[in-house]
């Protein structure tokens, strides 16, 4: 595993984003057993403004870059010594993805195996609290000149490679390697050639059984990696080796973005219910914890089984739950955490206090012991992001999502938690319009909810001001 042509290398860039971004620097370092063969390494013309930040981390300016190649210019020589070389770099995948986002709009191929620095100090120096490229050059005391320039970082990687030789037998390098670089086994019904046309994008991926029913569905920003990482796991783990014995093709289908993909896995699980999908089955009924004020102004708790058609008010629902069981096993677990009456819960029936009170472990809601004001308030802490929350537009919004490689954007008009149409904009084509829900759906709701939470600034919102069907 030791032995072989490796190229070390180091990308500098206008930012973190390789959709977006563009690279300024690169530096390739050409080791074959052990032997520095070829360098490269030039500053590049990106054919946009470095920003002062990036100026700041690399040093790099728009004057330092003037005159320079662009990256077509030095495309054919960067391919030259990377050819049929593994691909190391720290953190190889955001160097990876820059190079080959650089590559894809030249239209040429860039496909290398790729092994990362990182990984390996994880794995070689456990001792080490971080492994950042700084870490390493302090933790081993490696030489360089000027930090975050290219070819001094692709230097530090080569002295890397020497010091993990001198520190660990081969055998453990090898084991370190190979975990990292292993191919996976493919199913032995499916065709390799199927899998090597899988996408490295957005989507859904679909595993079918001998009768093309699907088993098992999933989704990922890169639906080739997510696929391939199934078939890395099958020895350990004892469903995925249970999936692998029964697929025997994989389909796919493409979306704009992250945020279509986990709609479109939702949706399908719902609508094919693959035997190995435990989660986001369809759900024709709901467990609803409710609210409601009782006449000494404490607040109430009840269990209810509604259908979708049947969810009260927003602001009544206080928790949902796919199972009755789940909804309990809740409400216990906060009666007795919060010190929350039972008989406000609906636990308990009859006149006089709850059988907690008697044991010291309610507070007196129930007998006019305790203030409402108390009470009501842990119910608050107890059920806090438990319910739906309060919709933060005013009326409905248009939320868009955009594929910057291929300019496509997918857009959803949602009101209220509730998806109501899919609006589809292809290039130099009207906008294509379908329906989307009728109805609120729990999972839905929540994947909107903790994507716009999390990960809003990749989407943009916008009134909506067409007509709602």
């Amino acid at each position: 595993m030791i032995s072989g042509a490796y190229v070390f290398v180091d990308v500098e860039t206008t930012g973190v984003n390789a959709a977006r971004g563009r690279v300024i620097e690169v530096a390739a370092i050409r080791v074959e057993d052990d032997n520095v063969i070829k360098t490269f390494s030039t500053l590049i013309d990106p054919e946009m403004p470095i920003s002062y930040q990036i100026t700041q981390i690399t040093g790099i300016t728009d004057g330092d870059v003037a005159g320079k190649p662009t990256f077509r210019e030095i495309a054919d020589e960067l391919l030259e010594i990377l050819d049929g070389a593994v691909f190391v770099a720290h953190n190889v995948r955001f160097d990876y993805s820059f190079l080959r986002q650089e590559f894809r709009r030249l239209d040429k191929k860039f496909s290398p195996k790729q092994l990362c620095t990182v990984k390996l100090s994880r794995g070689l120096y456990p001792e080490m609290a971080r492994h950042r490229l700084s870490d390493v050059i302090a933790h081993h005391g490696f030489s360089f000149e000027a930090r975050h320039r290219a070819y001094d970082d692709a230097n530090v990687l080569v002295q890397f490679w020497q010091k993990m030789q001198q520190d660990h037998p081969e055998g453990v390098i090898g084991n370190a390697i190979s975990k990292q670089m292993r191919r996976p086994s493919i199913p032995p019904y499916i065709n390799r050639a199927e899998i090597d046309a899988l996408p490295q994008a957005p989507g859904v991926y679909i595993f079918h059984d001998d009768d093309g029913d699907p088993i098992y569905i999933g989704k990922s920003i890169d639906i080739k990696t997510r696929v391939l990482s199934h078939f890395m796991r099958d020895v350990d783990e004892q469903k995925e080796y249970k999936i692998s014995q029964l697929i025997r093709s994989v389909s796919y289908k493409r979306t704009t973005g992250e945020l279509s993909a986990l709609l479109l896995e939702s949706a399908m699980i719902k609508e094919k219910m693959p035997l190995y999908n435990r989660r986001l089955r369809r759900l024709k009924k709901l467990t609803v914890t409710t609210r409601s004020t009782d006449a000494s102004g404490y607040t109430v708790l009840a269990l209810e089984e509604l259908s979708m058609d049947e969810l009260p008010e927003r602001s009544q629902i206080v928790a949902m739950h796919p199972r009755r069981s789940a909804a309990r096993a809740s409400l216990d677990r906060h009666i007795k955490t919060f010190e929350l009456c039972p008989k406000l819960c609906g636990i308990e029936r009859g006149k006089g206090p709850c059988f907690a009170y008697q044991l010291g472990k309610c507070r007196g809601a129930c007998v006019g012991a305790e203030l409402p004001s108390n009470y009501n308030a842990r119910v608050e802490i107890a059920y806090q992001g438990r319910g739906v929350e309060a919709w933060p537009h005013d009326g409905a919004v248009l939320i868009v999502e955009r594929d910057d490689e291929s300019g496509e954007q997918t857009g959803f008009v949602v009101d209220n938690w509730i998806i109501r149409a899919k609006l589809q904009y292809l290039p130099d084509m009207d906008v294509i319009t379908e329906p989307y829900q009728e109805l609120f759906d729990l999972d839905a709701y929540t994947i909107l909810r903790n994507y716009l939470l999390t990960r809003g600034e990749r989407v943009t919102i916008t009134p909506y001001r067409g007509e709602l069907s």
